[in-house]
């Protein structure tokens, strides 16, 4: 009874409901910025249902087969006599010939589909030769330079991009690179939902779970009936209730927020046969390094293990303002300290040097840790990098969190009420 009048004061709020609705509408917006690719990205689709997402010699075949056939239909469509071209990329570049007056809608939108799937073709038949020249080292070295990296710092970017490239053999052995999937350096799909639409769903949350947590804790001192809910047979014992309550608040809000948007993400962007491709795919590269995840792990793995970091960055935020509202009791003073936390947390990795170890060692917090979601369990960025970051950032700051929680309720228990 106690646990649903707690929660009951939380959904009665209006501007916990407010901001629910407006962050999943922005979300919304966000979501369809990228509205203009949906045709395109629907190529692969069709590429998978015929071929599957493995690219192995039958599927390069085939292929190549189908590829040649459609070759063969964009030179009977060609209005220029005497010519021919081997690939649409060639007719598409050819200024001497205007495809919008020659050919129909239907054929200029089906020259164009076929133009992306040249893309899918050309990079499946040079899969191995591009992993052949991706040089590990000068990555290391280009990352030194790129941050100003020297001394000890230095060493430990070159001995922790030697693992990195264990890891890239291994994934070239287990040919987790062979698997098709929307292309990175054209959509940069990976980006857009890892890294956007993730920053965005973490700072909403943030903004949620420290409202809601500090509202709850301080509820009976800014309604100035905190004098008699804690002399009552309940009496402070109630804060653990609370905690309970903004728990499984906090967790609806997050279900809520980050359900609807990626059941709006995965409505409005077709993922149907991609749910198990390897999130090393090199069809996922952004850049002139590809993606390489700490472990073998499948698109739907990764969007799992997505979700659970932000659930768990979020709780010990929600633990963090516990401790706040126990020591200040106007919850809006609360948020604003919460924001000072986190702009600081943010910031002091900045005036650390970069010839000591330290520079890695101040980005295991859970404030560095929300700004490169896109980058989770992966080899990638510069101060992340390392394989259990994630495990050991979110380890490491329950126990210290904890540990001031307890400290902090202890306090409660024994401070004046006044």
């Amino acid at each position: 009874m106690i646990l649903k009048h707690e929660l009951l004061k939380i959904f009665k709020t209006p501007v916990i409901i407010v901001l629910l609705l407006f962050f999943m509408i922005v979300n919304l917006f966000i979501i369809m910025s990228n509205f203009y690719y949906k045709d395109e990205m629907a190529v692969l689709t069709d590429l998978v249902d015929q071929y599957g997402h493995q690219v192995d010699e039958e599927m390069l075949h085939q292929f190549e087969d189908n590829y040649k056939e459609k070759v063969m239909w964009m030179n009977q469509i060609v209005p220029v006599n005497g010519k021919v071209y081997d690939h649409p990329s060639a007719l598409l570049s050819d200024n001497s010939v205007s495809l919008n007056q020659e050919l129909s809608n239907h054929q200029l939108r089906e020259l164009q589909e076929f133009y992306v799937v040249e893309q899918y073709y050309r990079t499946s038949k040079n899969l191995d030769e591009r992993y052949q020249n991706i040089q590990v080292n000068n990555q290391a070295e280009k990352v030194i330079h790129t941050y100003g990296f020297h001394g000890n710092a230095a060493e430990t970017v070159r001995n922790q991009y030697e693992k990195i490239g264990e890891r890239l053999a291994e994934i070239v052995e287990n040919e987790e690179h062979r698997h098709l999937f929307f292309m990175g350096s054209l959509y940069e799909m990976h980006s857009f939902l890892f890294k956007d639409m993730g920053r965005a769903i973490i700072f909403e949350l943030i903004i949620l779970v420290v409202l809601i947590t500090a509202f709850m804790m301080n509820y009976e001192f800014e309604q100035r009936t905190h004098l008699i809910t804690y002399t009552s047979k309940t009496g402070r014992k109630l804060i653990k209730n609370k905690v309970v309550a903004a728990i499984i608040a906090n967790m609806s809000v997050m279900a809520i927020l980050i359900g609807v948007t990626l059941i709006c993400y995965f409505f409005v962007y077709d993922y149907s046969g991609l749910w198990n491709v390897p999130i090393s795919s090199y069809f996922n590269t952004e850049s002139n390094f590809p993606y390489i995840s700490w472990w073998n792990l499948s698109f739907i793995e990764y969007l799992g293990l997505f979700v659970v970091c932000i659930v768990l960055a979020q709780l010990l935020f929600m633990i963090l303002t516990v401790v706040l509202s126990i020591f200040i009791k106007n919850s809006y003073i609360v948020f604003f300290i919460f924001a000072i936390i986190l702009g600081i947390g943010i910031w002091m990795p900045s005036i650390i040097s970069l010839d000591q170890n330290m520079i890695f060692a101040i980005h295991f917090t859970p404030f560095t840790l929300i700004l490169n979601p896109h980058i989770w369990f992966m080899g990638n960025g510069a101060f992340t990098f390392f394989a259990y970051y994630e495990l050991v950032t979110v380890g490491v700051w329950i126990v210290i969190l904890g540990i001031f929680m307890s400290l902090s309720t202890y306090f409660f228990k024994r401070q004046s009420l006044q």
